[in-house]
């Protein structure tokens, strides 16, 4: 990574740039109001990126802006948050201080990330800030990571992002991190070969007279390339091969170079034999380098080589940074790469291993050019490498496995550490989401015949990737394969048994996941594997709740929580709260299970286990659909999905997504539910599983809400299939069996209307100090009996209760019944109360069917609480959080406030400026203004 030299705005470089220039100096004009803003430019080597971006960044400089920009190299995909730190490190942004960045490593790396965020909010609120990353198809995959959450999580700061790329084949990081923010509204400026006009233009500054039409015709084949024209025309000048006579510039015979790497060839052949072996040198540590090691490389004394840095810098290949040389452009550097012979390069890499070795750099740098020589690596040299190669995976777990896979290819056939190492790389590969080349991989090598461990080792470390990708049924087989084995030993077969037993669980196989999850409880313990226990552990937990165990769930979730909490290593990193917060939800415990997930979100922000953050904003989310908060609910879930998003967690967006689609249903947004509803379909027909509860509930009530009650019970007909067995979808949601029970009367299906109304009772019964389930049973009970006092029972057990939503529902079908009944009066007032607890809860798809009976009984509507401005518009959590914002509090500050994520509080502050309008805090504090002022 190599900071930012300053561009000058006369630069001939940036004509037939003006459209994209006026706009990104609209974002600066816009950052200085207080709004963010992110953009890319994309385009060709050599098409002009470097020296737009540079200028821009000069731009602001001179607005009175804080810059933070530098530029990637090949080499910092090697090193994490490598590219971000340089950047932001820069002189140009004075206040900017990252050095507690490193007091956040004991958080993990999401934690880092987290400290970043904070240190960037902290200082826009003094200075707006601009962020360059130039060439950021090199920058490392944790700056890649960051920028999926940085970006977004500062969008309502005044801070903004440019960066700048070419394309590259393969799939990187990088580029699939830039791709994301895209698609996420980061605007993408592609930068396009400069016209005829723009080249005359540049031609005529370069050379101080107007081109003729030979020399417009022999430029065209740079292909409105601005760096590569330039370089010909140079090129051309320095050979004599253009004349220019009244002011007319022309060709005067002689060999033209046939393209830039030619023309690079021939201004190398004027240097000294010393210049090019610096070059050459440069060219091969593919970084910034020393005069120092170029010298070590090629064999020379650092003084004796001086003579050529100066003539290197003074013919203008290289650029003066200091302590360092940079070649003045990349397209350079690889010209004078690729005319090295194969052979050559051979010797130069390995050199460069030991030179760079000895020089004190990076361990993955010595590796990156053993495996670039292609020299055999010995066994003792497998074990250092690996250990570096592990230090690397923490954070850029695509680029270890790439070096892993051409580690592998120098290995001697023979090696025991081959299988290892294959191993290694299978993990890496699918935790990148290279799933396929993963499972591919992993076949290949098992096909070959391995050990019982090596084998089992493979399985298991294919099987923990397969199932944070959501492929469930892989799992399972996988899993199987390897237990099927007698001669594994105990650690790895508790870690299978564990993981084996969560595959089943999705692939609804309650009885053989009981009995894995028991068995690796069993052999982890003998074993002393303590997390693999507690995996087994909580996956018993979902299958009590599932039989409607709930007081079993949640002594043996407080048993695996303890266990977790007594001990310092990886078994926190399990976290056994995010199933105890469920079980304790499910029981009406709805504070207790909020309490638990607060205390666990906390933990993993502690711990820096992102993973587990999509899952605990999952679990809130449904902790407010219970207590009756939709609104709240679905700012949950929407971090909860931009986080896995940002994660790539694909497996985690599904249920996410049903849960979403779930939410805008009952708030009658169909649209927007169908659209979650196709997002997570995608994900599935990918191969992404989920529990049938997930997708099957929320299509139902879609496909029941556009009139398709047929279609909704058949899409329903897995869920059914499995009652009274799996009744995780009446744990889930108390609602749900009187809307079965109705929707099976209404397609006549009095089978499935009974089946509902069994399992209820049996759930209930289970659990008799949970009064919901008894307002559940006795509201599917009342409705199949068509029984009013049934049905009164019903809202008795529910105002017990805390879910709020299900004592709606019971109250608009009771007052149906009292109608039926001759109670007029009664109906009306059940009606009012469940008309309010909808309005409340925000769900309006109950709101409109309530006030459309109440409008049939000649019952007038209320008027709105707060009246229909915009301001108006606000939810509670919402109007808090903005009051906060207002007083100048960042979202971490708020987060602390209010006792939430700062995802949380995004969303919240999201939804506020779509309601208001407005796209920045310093719009939504004059908002606030205006409308507290006489409060």
């Amino acid at each position: 990574m190599r900071r930012f030299l300053s561009s000058g705005s006369d630069d001939p470089a940036l004509v037939g740039r003006n459209r994209i220039l006026s706009e990104l100096s609209g974002s600066l004009e816009a950052v200085l109001g207080g709004s963010g803003g992110s953009y890319c430019v994309e385009g060709a080597a050599g098409i002009g990126k470097t020296r737009l971006v540079r200028h821009i960044g000069t731009e602001a400089i001179h607005r009175g802006m804080s810059v933070a920009g530098g530029q990637a190299t090949e080499l910092d995909r090697m090193a994490p948050f490598s590219t971000l730190l340089t950047c932001l490190q820069g002189e140009s942004a004075p206040g900017l201080d990252v050095s507690s960045f490193a007091s956040a490593t004991d958080r993990g790396q999401f934690g880092q990330v987290d400290r970043l965020g904070e240190i960037l909010e902290d200082h826009s609120r003094q200075r707006p800030l601009l962020v360059l990353i130039d060439d950021a198809q090199w920058m490392d995959e944790m700056t890649a990571f960051a920028l999926r959450i940085l970006v977004p999580g500062l969008s309502s700061s005044p801070v903004v992002w440019l960066l700048s790329r070419r394309r590259l084949s393969g799939r990187r990081p990088p580029q699939e991190a830039i791709d994301w923010l895209i698609d996420q509204g980061t605007r993408l400026l592609p930068l396009e070969p400069l016209d005829d006009d723009a080249v005359a233009q540049i031609c005529e500054t370069v050379l101080g007279a107007i081109p003729d039409s030979g020399v417009l015709s022999l430029v065209s084949r740079c292909s409105g390339n601005p760096f590569l024209l330039r370089e010909l025309l140079t090129t051309l000048s320095d050979a004599g091969q253009l004349a220019v006579s009244d002011g007319t510039a022309t060709i005067v015979r002689g060999t033209l170079p046939a393209n830039f790497v030619s023309a690079v060839g021939a201004r190398l052949r004027e240097l000294s034999e010393d210049a090019r072996k610096l070059l050459e040198a440069g060219a091969v540590l593919s970084r910034p380098f020393t005069a120092h090691e170029a010298a070590r490389l090629m064999g020379f004394s650092a003084v004796g080589l001086l003579s050529a840095v100066k003539e290197a810098i003074e013919g203008g290949t290289l650029v003066d940074q200091g302590s360092n040389l940079v070649f003045r452009h990349d397209l350079i550097r690889e010209a004078v790469y690729d005319e090295l012979p194969g052979p050559v390069l051979s010797v130069l890499h390995r050199e460069a291993a030991d030179v760079v070795r000895e020089e004190g750099r990076s361990a993955i740098e010595v590796v990156e050019h053993l495996v670039r020589s292609g020299r055999h690596i010995d066994h003792q040299m497998v074990g250092t490498m690996r250990d570096e190669v592990k230090k690397v995976a923490e954070g850029a777990p695509s680029s270890a496995a790439d070096l892993i896979l051409r580690m592998v290819n120098l290995l001697d056939e023979r090696d025991p550490a081959g299988p290892e190492l294959v191993a290694d790389a299978v993990r890496l590969l699918a935790s990148a989401g290279r799933v396929g080349e993963a499972r591919d991989l992993a076949k290949r090598t098992l096909r070959g015949g391995l050990t019982a461990e090596s084998e089992s080792g493979l399985l298991l470390g294919l099987a923990e990737a397969l199932k944070h990708a959501g492929r469930n049924a892989e799992v399972v087989e996988h899993t199987r394969r390897a237990l099927a084995r007698p001669d594994v030993p105990d650690a790895v077969r508790a870690r299978l048994l564990a993981i084996h037993a969560h595959g089943l669980l999705y692939i609804d196989d309650l009885a053989r996941a009981d009995s894995a999850s028991r068995q690796a409880e069993e052999v982890a313990e003998a074993a002393g594997d303590l997390a693999a226990m507690v995996f087994g552990m909580v996956a018993r937990t979902v299958t009590l709740r599932a039989r409607g165990r709930l007081a079993d769930a949640v002594e043996l979730a407080r048993e695996a929580v303890q266990v977790a909490d007594r001990t310092t290593s990886d078994v926190r990193h399990r976290h056994p709260r995010l199933w105890l917060a469920p079980a304790l939800g499910a029981m009406d415990r709805l504070a207790e299970a909020d309490a638990v997930c607060e205390i666990g979100q906390r933990e993993a922000g502690e711990l820096g286990t992102a993973w587990s953050q999509p899952l605990w904003h999952y679990q809130r989310a449904r902790l407010r659909i219970a207590n009756g908060r939709l609104d709240d609910a679905a700012a949950e879930a929407e971090a909860g999905l931009r986080f896995a998003e940002q994660l790539a967690a694909y497996a985690l967006m599904v249920p996410l997504l049903g849960l979403l689609a779930y939410i805008a249903i009952q708030r009658g947004e169909d649209a927007a539910g169908n659209a979650h509803l196709d997002s997570a379909g995608k994900l599935v027909t990918d191969g992404i599983g989920g529990g049938m509860e997930d997708l099957g509930w929320p299509m139902a009530l879609a496909q029941d809400a556009a009139g398709k009650p047929e279609a909704a019970m058949r899409t329903l007909d897995e869920i059914f299939r499995c009652l009274p067995d799996r009744m995780l979808l009446l744990v889930f949601d108390v609602r749900a069996s009187a809307t079965l029970v109705s929707l099976a009367q209404r397609v006549g299906d009095s089978k499935r209307a009974q089946l509902v109304v069994d399992t209820s009772r049996a759930l209930a019964d289970r659990n008799p100090m949970v009064s919901s389930f008894a307002g559940a049973a006795k509201h599917a009970e009342g409705l199949i009996k068509q029984d009013l006092n049934t049905l009164r029972d019903a809202v008795a057990a529910f105002r017990r209760g805390p879910r709020r939503l299900g004592l709606a529902l019971a109250l608009e079908d009771t007052a149906a019944a009292e109608f039926d009944a001759g109670n007029r009066q009664g109906a009306v007032k059940l009606l009012e109360e469940s008309s309010e607890i909808a309005r409340i809860s925000g769900a309006h798809r109950d709101l409109a069917r309530i006030q459309e009976r109440l409008t049939e009984l000649n019952i007038p509507r209320k008027p709105a609480l707060h009246g229909t401005s915009r301001w108006n518009c606000l939810t509670e959590s919402e109007l808090r959080v903005a009051l906060l914002v207002a007083d100048g509090l960042t979202n971490r500050e708020v987060a602390a406030r209010l006792f939430l994520s700062p995802h949380t509080v995004d969303s919240h502050l999201r939804h506020s400026f779509t309601k208001l309008g407005v796209s920045s805090r310093v719009e939504l504090t004059r908002q606030v203004l205006a409308n507290t002022e006489d409060g």
